[in-house]
Parts: structure tokens; sequence; C-alpha cells
């Protein structure tokens, strides 16, 4: 019975684990977007720079939106942007999302 205990009580503490990561990575593409998305509206606005920023945003790794979350529109993290846009998947989402 102490066992089952302490096993139901691990996997609580781990699925708050979990929400709290979730919770957490949730933030930071949202702040991340909101660095992202005026970078795309200088060139691409309206609907179609939404699209590109939500591709974007889905491609960059989670390194990457720490970077641009932290650091705003700085001419580096528009570098990254642009490098996060020419990737394959994200060109290959683009595509999608703009046909």
């Amino acid at each position: 019975m102490k066992t089952l205990i302490s096993l139901t009580a691990a996997a609580l503490t781990l699925a708050a684990c979990d929400v709290a990561q979730v919770a957490a990575v949730d933030t930071g593409r949202a702040a991340a977007k909101a660095v992202i998305a005026p970078i795309v509206a200088e060139t691409v606005p309206g609907a179609p720079g939404v699209i590109l920023t939500n591709c974007i945003v889905d491609n960059a790794t989670p390194q990457e939106l720490i970077v641009i979350a932290s650091g705003g529109a700085t001419p580096q993290n528009v570098t990254l942007v642009g490098d996060i846009l020419a990737r394959p998947a994200t060109v290959t989402c683009a595509t999608a999302g703009l046909t």
C-alpha cells in the first residue's frame, strides 16, 4: 500500500512538472511571437505576415525562441528570424499556408 501511495505521489509530482514546463514553453513562444511579428510585418503585413510568423515560431528551436524573446528586435534577432524563415521546413509551412 505504501508503494502504491508513493508511486501515485511521484506520478502527480511529475504531472505537475509537465504542466509547468508546458506553460513555460507556451509563454516563451508567445513572447518570441511578440518580437517576431513586427519584424515580419515590416516586409509582409497583414494575414500573410501572421502566417509567416506562425511558421517561424513553429520551426524555431526552444533555444532560439528564448534568444528572440529575451533580446527583442535586435539586428542579430532579425538575422536569426531570416535564418529560421529560410529553413526548408519553414518554407514548406509558409508555402502551404499562403497557397
